[in-house]
């Protein structure tokens, strides 16, 4: 863990995400705008964090900001995620 991230001492959880694939690419978008984030996941149902595509075989994955951070992070996170649920109705009404 850097010293930026370590001097946060108040962290909040952005909405879950069921896949690896899904999690780098959130997070690249966070590094780009600045964003301290760190990522979480609760491996407890097994897996050891192996990814098979776009699903990991444990539970959701969670990615962390400062609460300073976090109605930004929230805003791309949504928008990235309408994005790619408006792609996927888009190819489905093809």
């Amino acid at each position: 863990m850097t010293d930026g991230v370590r001097s946060y001492s108040a962290w909040k959880s952005l909405p879950p995400l069921s896949g690896g694939v899904w999690v780098a690419m959130v997070t690249e978008v966070l590094d780009g705008e600045g964003i301290p984030n760190l990522v979480k996941t609760d491996l407890s149902s097994g897996g050891l964090g192996f990814i098979t595509g776009t699903e990991a075989l444990g539970k959701a994955w969670r990615i962390q900001v400062p609460e300073d951070f976090y109605d930004h992070a929230l805003e791309i996170f949504e928008a990235m995620m309408s994005n790619e649920e408006g792609e996927d109705e888009e190819a489905a009404d093809s």
